[in-house]
């Protein structure tokens, strides 16, 4: 129970930064101030490389499951193929 209650508080921190980053990714873009884009590229950075896989993680195992089923099948076909 302890180690949901943490995923979900640690989602729940990343989401928060997020939604941050992109209020103020559209106030620097409104403003024209190009340190506020610096500083927004920089927790981007940050979300991408420490938050990745608290946001995404469920999503990104899914696809490489699929990626790596679709890449069985394309070499079984590519065996059957090479066989004829």
């Amino acid at each position: 129970m302890g180690k949901r209650r943490d995923f979900k508080s640690k989602k729940l921190f990343w989401s928060f930064l997020l939604f941050v980053d992109v209020l103020l990714f559209i106030e620097a873009l409104a403003t024209n101030t190009i340190w506020v884009l610096f500083v927004v590229m920089v927790i981007s950075e940050i979300i991408h490389f420490k938050g990745n896989k608290y946001l995404f993680g469920k999503f990104d195992m899914e696809r490489k499951e699929k990626r790596e089923v679709r890449r069985r099948e394309y070499l079984k076909q590519q065996a059957v193929n090479s066989g004829k």
